[in-house]
């Protein structure tokens, strides 16, 4: 069923007081029952993160000592976070302590990564509780180069890094021009085994094709699952053509799991965890729009929480820390980033807002770590729902409403009369980039303190409204 294109809703504060009114008239019911008993898949702590090029590294950025970045991670929670991108292959060179760069440089030579940039990703894992997947490159292979970051990753990363990445989407590098016309997977294995040889360890993570469903994945899984640590691939939802309504859509989820479900059958029947480490709504920066608006807030809550339910360890939402809505350095643009600065000034300082995805992102962290509950639902609503029993003992549920109406919901989930918490995400519209988490933003140093609002298990069952184009987590 596919979501009506909001025009201005109701203000951001109306949707947090209707928990406690009565139905409206013309909303619609649904009940969902959660069954408490039977928990199955879990949902790990690190399920949503994000993803960024390695030329945030090259040029300064990820800096805890400056700006707001270390504090947004920090409101974000502990997670994942992946260093590669495009910019691996194409652009950066690994620089040795102690050398200088080469006088010419190479004309492909955009960035220069150093051990100290290194240092500098490790005090913000440090600061924020996170770890990460740092990429070397293969593209442009140089094994004496990359054995020397390797060794600088393992020694200043230490436990902070989970895998290195052997090179970034290498399904595409035929048609980038770094590997002849035929290269395929018997010549992508041979380089990746190069790498693996090189890297000396387990740790490693692949082989982050750009093809979601590509057999590169499970080949790699088949051949080499004694050498790796995961199993990754990128995903985006869709292309420039991009609506608001297919985003929304029940479809579009379908389509996200059915892609990635050749390789994930994979990676389990080889005892690996995968990841999509690079996901966003649109690939080529997003749409303008779309990607930049509300309802990308609604659609990383349901990708995110589908995609952990479906077996997958996590995701990380690519994003870059330029100017909002503006040129990046090549001329293109990263609408669908969830973090960036409002003028060339701030990002030069490193202090960053967060556009509406990065409220969906929090949101989607609410509910784990824990086990995903089963639920059953009479809805005919375009309304995704999920339960997850955390480790802390309590039961959380999310619903991601995506139609133009209310709808009125009834969760039976048994058990002793007892309160409730909810919180409510709203949005100005979904074609709008206003968005808040019980009317709250996030302020400038990237700290965020939504209260939530009080409700009642009466019988087993908690009836709510949720409003038109909005997402509540429920915590029992």
């Amino acid at each position: 069923m596919e979501s009506t294109v909001l025009g201005k809703t109701a203000a951001l504060a109306a949707s947090l007081v209707i928990i406690a009114l009565p139905v409206p008239a013309q909303a619609a019911t649904t009940t969902v029952t959660v069954d408490t008993v039977h928990p199955a898949g879990r949902l790990a702590a690190d399920a949503v993160g994000l993803s960024f090029e390695m030329r945030e590294l090259g040029i300064g950025n990820l800096d805890p000592a400056r700006g707001n970045m270390a504090q947004l991670m920090r409101t974000l929670g502990a997670s994942n976070l992946r260093i590669g991108g495009n910019t691996l292959d194409r652009d950066t060179l690994w620089l040795p302590a102690g050398q200088s760069p080469p006088d010419p440089k190479p004309d492909w030579v955009q960035d220069v990564v150093t051990p100290a940039d290194i240092k500098r990703l490790r005090g913000l894992l440090d600061a924020t509780g996170w770890k990460a997947e740092v990429g070397v490159n293969v593209g442009r292979w140089d094994p004496a180069l990359v054995a020397d970051q390797v060794r600088t990753m393992d020694q200043v990363l230490g436990k902070r890094l989970v895998a290195v990445e052997c090179g970034n989407e290498p399904d595409q590098w035929e048609g980038k021009a770094l590997r002849p016309p035929g290269y395929a997977y018997p010549q992508y294995h041979a380089d990746w085994a190069a790498c693996a040889d090189v890297v000396g360890h387990d740790r490693i993570a692949g082989p982050d094709t750009a093809g979601t469903s590509s057999s590169w994945a499970s080949s790699l899984a088949a051949d080499e699952h004694d050498r790796m640590a995961m199993l990754t691939v990128h995903q985006y939802a869709s292309g420039p053509d991009l609506t608001i309504n297919r985003m929304l859509s029940a479809a579009q989820i379908t389509s996200q799991l059915t892609a990635v479900a050749g390789n994930l059958a994979a990676a389990t029947a080889h005892g690996l965890p995968m990841r999509v480490d690079e996901a966003n709504s649109a690939y080529s920066g997003g749409v303008d729009g779309v990607s930049n608006k509300y309802a990308s807030a609604l659609w990383v809550i349901d990708y995110g929480l589908s995609m952990a339910q479906a077996g997958m360890a996590g995701i990380n939402v690519h994003g870059g820390l330029g100017v909002c809505n503006a040129p990046i350095w090549n001329g293109k643009f990263q609408r669908y980033t969830p973090i960036c600065a409002s003028s060339t000034a701030y990002e030069l300082a490193q202090q960053y807002q967060v556009m509406p995805i990065y409220y969906g992102i929090w949101m989607a962290r609410q509910m784990g770590p824990g086990r995903f509950l089963p639920v059953t639902t009479d809805t005919t609503q375009n309304l995704s729902v999920y339960a997850v029993q955390g480790d802390d003992g309590r039961t959380r549920i999310a619903l991601v409403h995506k139609d133009g109406a209310p709808v009125a919901v009834t969760l039976a989930v048994g058990g002793r009369n007892r309160s409730a918490s909810v919180l409510a995400m709203t949005g100005a519209g979904l074609d709008q980039e206003s968005t808040a988490v019980q009317g709250v933003t996030v302020d400038g140093t990237g700290r965020f303190s939504p209260a939530p609002s009080s409700a009642r298990v009466t019988g087993g069952k908690l009836t709510l409204t949720v409003g038109a184009a909005s997402a509540v987590v429920v915590t029992l």
